[in-house]
């Protein structure tokens, strides 16, 4: 986890002066006339400009004013999307929680004869949206927008919220020419800890000077800080990203301490992580919920009876919550409800569930803890934060070995969490502390291809297909075959791997996780296998198991390549050729690493008694590669792919 904070929280600070901060400019015929973006001719539009404002007010107590103002180039029809905005605030269930959102005003600028135009948003066309119990939007989609025209919009967010401020985040899905985030902190009175994180630099500068603060009675000492990113290339989307938002440029700010009076002494109010989980695990979810027993305990007993093993004890609450309850999508640090009506009712959260299935657990007897975390989606925090927290499954400790159980997904085993939680770290809740546990997968998930195959002597190739998947691939697979009819699955595996004729499809141990999945199925194919020039025929002997183009196409790589978890793919193909043929060229078998066998390709082929026998295997032994090591692991694919799109030449014998 180290090298996961190294690449994300690095502090990108540099002084600069005041000149390189830029205000807005006016509208000219030339920006409407820009055809194209100067930095990127794909462009579909630009961020000219955008600006964050954060500045303080005193009412009944501290507030933050947070303006905001962005200007965009639409170049064509694709970037019209930009044109609908969403602005989304706090509600909460108290109204001394409630955000607001004022000074709302849009307009588009647009060429007429030769003349600037622009029209106004209207009032009425600004809608107010409810998103979910504590969080509401204002919505508005902005008139009149064609190529070339530039959309300019703004608006206030006033917020009691000033332990966190927003977070700015100076790259965007299209390019930006220039992005600020200026804070006007007084500083006699509220400190704020800075984090940046991103791998495009933006630059920062500072200046302390008198002023003065709305509803504040006498002038006092304002840092000002601000933070500029300019010419950013638009979001890149890379393949084995898991998510973006952990690498993007951006700021944030936590009060760290403050002060009521101007001759009062500061209080702290930093929070570590040990704080945060402190204040959760003293939360009823935490505290009661997870205690509470009398609504499961005559079918505990009953599914216990012959069980005296802990592991079978264990295995059969999991596999019993797994089939009893069904989660509703919603990740959760918090159970929604009464765990006795939630269990009564079959359907709950993440937290529902798995605080359930500890609770069950521990009544067994069996050392279970909840274990907090943040999913993928979720991201990692800048700060610790109770929201950096959005997940919770199961920590099981028998015999000193330990067993994490995730009872959201009926296809899940023991140690084989779904894919949403393998993300950074987590924190296991324990009666006499707290512990960390790194949740990125270090063992190798496997896959088995195996292929008994015949070519006739028209070059057509028939033949049965079985497939062995376990781990992670198993839980993948498991996903991606459950409830689908025949004709599905059919066209499931034509499209996946571009063969026709697709018969006689079958499938084992869908619902045992603790055995291996099993698919078959038997195919028949020509073009796309051999090709017959004059006499010869030129075939591909991975069939359609090659890999036909390689993932990182890309020169150079911005984001570090995440795989999720490691892994290792097995084929094995036999092909029975034709009577009258002999082989003419056979590739050579060869080994490919990379590093230090980080990544390898083991290639073995050979020709016995008229059977063509090919066994490829395929490692990727670690999870996480970084931007530096991109063009090696490109050169590696490339190696790869040359390999295995190699033919067998057969000639009349």
């Amino acid at each position: 986890m180290k090298l996961i904070f190294a690449l994300l929280f690095t502090l990108l600070t540099f002084n600069f002066g005041y000149s390189q901060s830029q205000e807005l400019e006016d509208i000219t015929l030339e920006m409407l006339r820009e055809a194209q973006s100067p930095s990127d001719s794909s462009a579909v539009a630009e961020v000219l400009y955008e600006k964050g404002k954060i500045s303080f007010s005193v009412r009944n107590s501290w507030e933050y004013q947070f303006e905001v103002i962005r200007r965009i180039k639409i170049y064509s029809q694709e970037g019209y999307n930009q044109a609908n905005v969403q602005i989304q605030y706090y509600v909460g269930d108290k109204n001394s929680d409630k955000e607001s959102v004022s000074n709302i005003d849009g307009y588009v600028y647009y060429e007429e004869d030769g003349e600037i135009e622009r029209e106004k948003i209207r009032n009425r066309d600004i809608f107010d949206v409810d998103l979910s119990e504590m969080w509401e939007a204002k919505k508005f989609t902005l008139p009149k927008i064609q190529d070339g025209v530039i959309i300019e919009y703004s608006y206030t967010i006033d917020s009691p919220h000033i332990s966190n401020l927003p977070k700015w985040v100076f790259q965007n899905t299209i390019p930006t020419r220039y992005s600020e985030y200026t804070t006007r902190i007084p500083g006699e009175y509220l400190a704020y800890s800075i984090k940046t994180k991103g791998y495009y630099p933006f630059e920062t500068f500072s200046d302390v000077k008198e002023g003065s603060l709305a509803g504040f009675q006498t002038r006092t000492s304002i840092k000002e800080s601000k933070h500029i990113g300019i010419n950013l290339p638009k979001i890149e989307e890379e393949p084995f990203v898991n998510n973006v938002s952990n690498y993007l440029p951006s700021i944030g700010y936590e009060l760290s301490s403050y002060k009521t009076g101007q001759y009062e002494a500061y209080k702290s109010v930093s929070r570590t992580w040990d704080d945060v989980v402190k204040t959760l695990s003293d939360t009823d979810t935490y505290k009661k919920e997870i205690s509470r027993s009398n609504y499961f305990e005559d079918e505990l007993k009953a599914i216990l009876k012959d069980k005296t093993l802990p592991t079978d004890k264990m295995n059969t609450i999991f596999n019993f919550v797994k089939n009893k309850m069904t989660w509703n999508d919603e990740e959760r640090r918090y159970s929604s409800d009464k765990l006795d009506k939630v269990y009564e009712e079959g359907v709950g959260n993440s937290a529902d569930i798995n605080v359930m299935l500890i609770a069950m657990l521990r009544e067994a007897n069996l050392d279970a803890n909840p274990v907090l975390s943040s999913t993928i989606s979720n991201g990692i925090p800048l700060f610790p934060t109770i929201s950096g927290f959005n997940y919770v499954f199961a920590h099981v400790t028998i015999n000193g070995e330990t067993f994490l159980l995730d009872a959201t997904d009926e296809f899940t085993s023991p140690n084989i969490l779904p894919k949403r939680a393998l993300n950074w770290t987590g924190t296991i809740i324990k009666s006499n502390g707290f512990e960390s546990l790194d949740l990125k997968p270090s063992s190798r998930s496997r896959k088995k291809f195996q292929i008994q195959a015949e070519l006739t002597s028209e070059g057509e190739v028939n033949g049965m297909c079985r497939i062995i998947s376990l781990d992670q691939y198993g839980l993948e697979s498991r996903r991606s075959l459950n409830k689908k009819s025949d004709d599905e699955l059919k066209l499931k595996y034509e499209n996946a791997y571009s063969v026709n004729k697709i018969e006689e499809i079958s499938n084992s141990n869908l619902k045992d996780t603790s055995k291996p999945l099993l698919e078959g199925f038997t195919f028949s194919g020509k073009e796309q296998f051999v090709e017959k020039i004059g006499d010869k025929l030129y075939l591909s002997p991975m069939l359609f198991l090659k890999l036909k183009e390689n993932p990182f196409k890309e020169e150079e790589r911005v984001y570090p390549i995440d795989f999720t978890f490691p892994r290792t793919v097995e084929n094995f193909i036999t092909i029975k050729i034709p009577e009258g043929y002999q082989v003419d060229y056979i590739p050579e078998k060869a080994i490919f690493k990379l590093g230090d066998g980080v990544a390898q390709l083991t290639y073995l082929i050979e020709e016995f008694n008229n059977v063509i026998s090919v066994k490829v295997n395929h490692e990727v032994n670690a999870a996480l590669f970084l931007p530096q090591d991109y063009n090696s692991l490109r050169e590696f694919y490339i190696s790869l792919i040359n390999k295995e799109n190699e033919k067998i030449i057969l000639v009349k014998s």
